[in-house]
């Protein structure tokens, strides 16, 4: 669609309609390169673990924002950033299997299901990759380098999915040009992808 007269485009409104998320080990052979993950179909590296169904309520809440004062100078109304910043993704996991609870916690279930907790997190960095379906036709698809901030294990409730909301802050990394991480928006309407 275009933008009407006003300047607005109702197809570029995104209603999210699935998506998925995945984690494998920090290795380039893992980093997917821009024209990769352009791709209209895209087949993931065999190391990334996808972390199952997502709550319907728990699709990806994405936060990128600066952190901390701005450097000043003498000279009133001259400023820059300080280069420190927040950038993390909440999701709503439903799934309770061996490879969420890894993720989570930082160690492997043993042959009985058995992990210790350190509610203090664990330091495993992973590549986070995540897709998001719109029903516009676009594929909105983010990679970066991060780790698990927060866990939190839904309350119990009848009749309910009782999932892990998990938090993701992401790090600069030089695989994407030391920023947090990269993004593409991929739009299967068009002839050009």
């Amino acid at each position: 669609m275009t933008a009407d007269a006003q300047g607005n485009d109702i197809g570029a409104v995104g209603i999210p309609i699935s998506g998925n998320i995945g984690v494998a080990p920090v290795l380039p052979a893992n980093v997917l390169t821009p024209a990769a993950g352009a791709a209209l179909v895209l087949a993931l590296p065999a190391a990334y673990r996808k972390l199952g169904l997502i709550k319907t309520d728990g699709g990806f809440d994405w936060t990128t924002e600066a952190d901390g004062d701005p450097i000043t100078f003498l000279q009133e109304g001259y400023s820059i950033p300080s280069g420190n910043a927040n950038a993390t993704v909440e999701v709503g996991l439903a799934q309770t299997d061996p490879v969420v609870r890894e993720v989570t916690y930082g160690k492997v279930p043993d042959q009985h299901g058995y992990i210790t907790i350190d509610a203090g997190g664990h330091a495993t960095r992973y590549l986070v990759f995540t897709e998001e379906i719109f029903k516009n036709g676009w594929i909105e698809r983010r990679l970066g380098v991060a780790s698990v901030s927060a866990a939190k294990v839904d309350k119990t409730a009848r009749g309910e999915v009782r999932g892990t909301v998990l938090t993701f802050k992401f790090d600069r990394s030089p695989y994407f040009d030391n920023n947090h991480f990269g993004q593409w928006l991929v739009d299967t309407n068009s002839t050009e992808s």
